[in-house]
């Protein structure tokens, strides 16, 4: 949870800002962050999407043994799958970290269309009647916004002891993004320009490309453990890899 919650802390300032500033100005121009109140509710529908994803995949996560080591001589093909899958996640994030240091294409990018589909609806969303549970609908859907930095923490929720841990992990990230994206919001109701009043300083954003990176490392361990080439390592009852 810690390396989730500094991956949001560190992200936001550097990749949420210019994504969720948008939303904020969506919300600003509809008249949403006119109080504290429903923007605080919007964000709370947020890490209640964010908490649901990390639930969901960490279920995923345990079904197909991510967590814990296959042990019966039986379980080779569930330990080819395994390994197979932590692989794969090491591969996503270490492209995630390269495309946070700007060497290769955005995932947002790549998820334009579906970025666009997805403006639609809170556009949609945002433009019916201001009330508390409109305000908590808009932020359940803001939470589902196409973001490579989301999905990279999933990637360390999916990874988590339980599912419960995974939806703690996920509520841990939203937490980490709380200060920068509430800092948007301030702008926006001050009439402030946003994205350019906050500064992206590049030792951020290598920091929180170094993380990934490590966690990147970790999930190839874990692949070739999975696959016997080397040997697992635990940390108490945490399986590091």
């Amino acid at each position: 949870m810690l390396i989730a919650f500094t991956l949001g802390l560190l992200g936001s300032f550097t990749h949420c800002v210019g994504m969720c500033s948008g939303v904020v100005m969506i919300l600003t121009r509809r008249g949403w962050v006119s109080g504290r109140g429903t923007l605080l509710l919007a964000h709370a529908g947020r890490l209640t999407t964010y908490s649901l994803l990390g639930l969901s995949l960490g279920g995923l996560g345990y079904l197909f043994g991510l967590t814990r080591a296959a042990e019966s001589p039986a379980s080779a093909v569930f330990r080819a799958v395994q390994g197979a899958l932590a692989m794969l996640a090491a591969l996503i994030a270490l492209y995630l970290a390269f495309a946070l240091l700007g060497r290769v294409p955005s995932p947002e990018v790549m998820l334009s269309r579906l970025t666009r589909r997805w403006g639609h609806a809170m556009r949609a969303l945002s433009s019916g009647k201001r009330n508390p549970v409109h305000a908590y609908a808009i932020g359940l859907l803001w939470g589902v916004l196409p973001c490579g930095l989301v999905l990279t923490a999933l990637l360390t929720a999916v990874v988590a002891p339980s599912p419960a841990q995974s939806a703690l992990t996920m509520l841990a990230f939203g937490l980490g993004t709380m200060p920068a994206v509430l800092g948007v919001g301030w702008l926006a109701r001050r009439g402030g320009a946003v994205a350019s009043q906050f500064p992206h300083p590049q030792m951020l954003r290598s920091a929180a490309a170094l993380l990934i990176m490590v966690f990147s490392a970790q999930m190839a361990l874990r692949g070739l453990a999975a696959w016997g080439w080397v040997g697992h390592a635990h940390l108490g009852r945490v399986m590091l890899w």
